[in-house]
């Protein structure tokens, strides 16, 4: 941070790379010694100790499917398991660099099962406080001297140079209007790291939301205070699951949009099933969707599914790659096929059959001079100003290629300064706003503030990928729906669910101010991409106003361009039918499905049998023969 405290990108590109560090969840139980209010997993078989091999199996996954060097090993509370301190061991010696669990801290009260652990291996200790006082921390876990044992455990972490001691807090109405008291009880005791969860519908959450759910406006004083202990150079601040909307002025703690993996890898088998068969998701109900910190990528999926659907896609992006042309089937619709090429010349290269365009991204441009394009509707890609050189020259576009120019600092400085050229080509131009992963990127290059660049450009220019308040005088349009070869699984030619959520952060996760509830057109807009918002602020975001000349004539826009509100999760849309596979795949025939789930159904199987041989005990003549599945059913080795 500098002198004044001021958010910088140095800054915001630290605390980018921390949390982006490769990591993964490991749950080894759903059984917990706390009763929280707020549990997210009491919807889950509860007293599931899962089985050492298939813990020690899903540790090796995180390294080797994923290339994590950091896992967590969660419940639950993992500390029940009785192989605890064999999973730490174990985590240390395949190759992990820290392990690291989230714990109630009920069993770290414990001087010797604390040192066991961190002989063990154990490097970091996250401890769930949600609570001031042992009255409040204790009611709200519904565990007398939780409090108590919790700081026993955390004041032991604190001095131990051994460990990374952080806390993590569930914001929501018992405990809101005293974070700042919770926050400053663990900073009495040398804490300096805080993750502060804000609630969300699920499990036990969800239906004690009545004495949950807050309105964050009621509380902003005291939350932006505490929020703001980011500033200080001793302290971290991270806010999980908190809305965008209320960071206004604080974009630096904006969660780092690809928390979004870790979300949906902890629902990766109800993803599956939804995008194979189309069952959805067992949460999907509006009133829990639009209190949802995934409905964003929620949405993504049912908009993904339908235009596959609908066979409404355009481009069928497959980069380098050159597919024969004779054996070529696009799918889901498309009309072009998106490639890169090196040169010019390298685009008569590309074969396609006759009812197919191009949509090209041209390394090095130079001018067509006759170069031969496809006979159908093509694109070319402009992303610099060397590619505008070259084809808004004196020569003219031929009538069925269109240029699309996405906007930056570069392309934008090259339009205002040759605003005749782009009046004289303005039927065949369409500019675009590209997204980006990652921060940096769209600080280097994101125009800073397009609404500026529009004002000056005042041109009715077709424009996409910009909230309609940011393109006055333009002409809004649906950006090009381009999709990627690498959205599907290579063995199963289905959507492949951590490229969907990837998909999701790098070009469909968007966000809004406050402020946006006043625009005339708020149903009709999804806002700035998140990334856009992290590096400029909300305040780039202009409410419109009915009235207003340019407003008016923006809102009719967008009026004519969505004549409905704009479909959403948590509107409640109607959920998608499962898309057909790739040509040349075939369908799914199984459905995969959650251990836990498979589970219970075998708990209750067992419950059936025993309730049955129970009825047949009390017969006349009958007694009770043991059976040998006759194990209690919270036993520690219970697993699919």
């Amino acid at each position: 941070m500098t002198a004044a405290g001021t958010r910088n990108m140095e800054y915001m590109l630290w605390r980018e790379k921390v949390a982006n560090r490769p990591k993964h969840w490991v749950r080894a139980v759903t059984a917990c010694n706390s009763r929280c209010t707020f549990c997210l997993d009491s919807d889950t078989p509860r007293n599931v100790y899962l089985d050492e091999e298939e813990v020690k199996a899903e540790l090796r996954r995180g390294l080797e499917e994923l290339g994590a060097d950091k896992v967590i090993i969660s419940g639950g509370e993992a500390s029940l398991h009785p192989k605890f301190f064999e999973f730490i061991r174990y985590a240390k010696e395949i190759g992990y660099d820290r392990v690291q669990t989230v714990t109630n801290g009920y069993m770290f009260g414990d001087k010797d099962f604390y040192e066991k652990s961190v002989q063990a291996g154990l490097g970091e200790i996250t401890f769930s406080l949600h609570g001031h006082t042992p009255e409040l921390h204790d009611r709200m876990t519904q565990t007398p001297d939780a409090f108590r044992r919790l700081m026993k455990g955390m004041v032991r972490g604190v001095r131990d140079p051994r460990l990374i001691i952080n806390v993590d807090t569930v914001i929501n109405k018992q405990n809101v209007a005293v974070l700042d008291k919770i926050v400053e009880l663990c900073i009495s005791v040398g804490v300096t790291e805080f993750d502060l969860l804000h609630v969300i519908p699920q499990a036990a959450a969800f239906e004690n939301r009545d004495e949950l759910f807050y309105d964050p406006r009621d509380y902003i004083d005291v939350l932006h205070r505490v929020f703001k202990l980011t500033r200080h150079p001793r302290f971290v601040i991270w806010t999980n699951r908190f809305p965008v909307e209320f960071l206004e002025g604080l974009e630096d703690l904006i969660q780092d949009p690809h928390k979004m993996l870790d979300e949906v890898n902890g629902r990766r088998f109800h993803v599956r099933k939804y995008l194979d068969s189309g069952e959805p998701l067992n949460c999907r109900e509006p009133e829990r969707c639009v209190h949802c910190f995934i409905e964003p990528f929620c949405t993504t999926m049912d908009r993904t599914m339908k235009r596959m659907n609908d066979e409404a896609w355009d481009v069928w992006w497959v980069g380098d790659e050159r597919p024969d042309p004779a054996n070529l089937e696009m799918p889901y619709g498309t009309q072009k096929l998106g490639v890169t090429v090196d040169d010019m010349a390298a685009i008569e290269t590309v074969a396609l059959p006759d009812s197919v365009g191009i949509h090209a991204q041209v390394t090095t441009p130079a001018p067509l001079n006759g170069t031969t394009l496809p006979a159908a509707p093509s694109t070319l890609v402009a992303t610099s100003a060397a590619h505008l050189d070259a084809w808004l020259g004196d020569e003219a576009l031929p009538e069925h290629v269109s240029l699309e120019i996405h906007l930056t600092k570069e392309t934008g400085q090259w339009m205002l300064e040759h605003r005749a050229r782009i009046e004289a080509n303005l039927d065949q131009l369409h500019l675009h706003q590209p997204s980006h992963e990652h921060l940096l990127a769209a600080a280097e290059n994101d125009y800073r503030n397009p609404r500026s660049f529009f004002e000056a450009l005042a041109l009715p220019l077709r424009a996409s990928g910009l909230p309609a308040c940011m393109v006055p005088g333009g002409q809004i349009i649906d950006p090009t729906r381009v999709l990627e070869t690498q959205l599907f699984d290579e063995e199963t030619g289905r959507l492949a669910i951590r490229e969907l959520a990837k998909h999701h952060v790098s070009q469909e996760y968007r966000a809004k101010s406050l402020r946006c509830q006043e625009c005339a057109v708020n149903d009709r807009c999804d806002g700035g991409h998140i990334n856009m918002i992290r590096d400029q602020g909300l305040k780039i975001l202009h409410p419109l106003t009915i009235g207003e000349e340019s407003d008016d004539a923006l809102r009719a826009q967008l009026e004519v361009q969505h004549a409905e509100p704009i479909a959403r999760i948590a509107q409640g849309c109607d959920s998608q039918s499962a898309p057909r596979s790739l040509p040349g795949f075939a369908e799914p025939t199984e459905i995969v499905e959650d251990p836990l789930a498979v589970i219970e159904r075998k708990r209750q199987a067992r419950r059936e049998r025993m309730k049955a041989r129970a009825s047949q005990s009390r017969k006349p003549g009958k007694t009770k023969a043991k059976a040998a599945d006759d194990t209690p059913l919270d036993s520690p080795t219970e697993s699919p």
